[in-house]
């Protein structure tokens, strides 16, 4: 079924438009999207997640001569409730979009800002925690594999990327509009985790992932609530979160690396997490 026809507003065609300018300099700068508390997101499945996950857009951008519509990644803001809908030309979109001549939709929204405390979870929660992170394509794969794995929340600690820089975007595929995120620093989200007042059954345990004095993660017991750890590409774990942790995991190497890119090492272990859990759920063995 294809998409309804939206309300179109004038096309612009200018690249001095202060809309394309100002869009731009969302794309270009952390600085302008922390600012504004804007972000922009481009691609036909990209768009389609957010919308689908209740972001609501100030401006919807479509390229009529790239556009196509495509029934496996509706959007329903534009199918269900019909809104304007902003038409430029294919000089504008490609002055804003960074994958020339792809698919001809791009949102500009709010940013959703959550603390830890706010995060709606289930009794035994598999959360995901990451110290530092740097690089926006370790962010987009592991949000990938949050979305894949089915894990509850993803808290970011003393980031040191954007969490809408367009790469992260464009590399979780929109799982960051699939997966609750919330941003806090190291003190305020080993508070939460630990204590006792925040949940009704007790406290997940936290295991972190790190070398020294370990375990070998599937000797873990994951099943209950649970927290994996995971430190920052270049630092690895503070010493604030190795005191913090109930065990500390490792993954066993069998070759001459001791470590593996942290997107790498955070999809094997949350899907042991995720092997453990559902083995006790239907009474199989581990």
């Amino acid at each position: 079924m294809e998409d309804k026809q939206p309300d179109m507003e004038e096309q612009i065609s200018s690249v001095q438009n202060q809309l394309v300018k100002h869009i731009a300099r969302l794309q270009q700068k952390s600085s302008e999207r922390r600012k504004s508390g804007m972000f922009v997101a481009e691609g036909r499945r990209e768009v389609s997640m957010a919308l689908s996950s209740g972001i609501r857009p100030v401006h919807l951008l479509l390229c009529p001569d790239i556009y196509l519509a495509d029934p496996a990644y509706p959007l329903p803001g534009i199918d269900k409730q019909p809104q304007p809908v902003t038409t430029v030309s294919r000089t504008v979109y490609n002055k804003l979009a960074y994958r020339r001549d792809a698919e001809g939709v791009m949102l500009v929204a709010k940013q959703v800002d959550l603390a830890p405390e706010k995060l709606s979870l289930p009794e035994s929660p598999l959360l995901l925690v990451i110290e530092g992170v740097e690089k926006p394509g370790n962010l987009g794969a592991i949000l990938r594999t949050a979305d894949a794995a089915g894990v509850d929340a993803l808290i970011l600690t003393d980031s040191r990327t954007d969490i809408y820089n367009p790469n992260a975007i464009r590399s979780s595929l929109g799982c960051l509009f699939t997966v609750p995120v919330a941003r806090c620093n190291n003190r305020e989200a080993i508070h939460w985790l630990t204590g006792p007042e925040n949940w009704e059954k007790g406290p997940p345990k936290i295991f972190s992932a790190i070398l020294q004095i370990s375990i070998p993660y599937d000797e873990a017991d994951m099943t209950g609530p649970t927290a994996l750890v995971f430190g920052a590409e270049d630092k690895g774990l503070s010493e604030a979160w190795r005191a913090a942790s109930h065990q500390h995991i490792r993954i066993p190497m069998a070759g001459r690396i001791d470590s593996l890119n942290l997107a790498a090492s955070a999809a094997i272990l949350t899907f042991e997490a995720v092997r453990q859990r559902k083995y006790k759920t239907t009474g199989r063995n581990r």
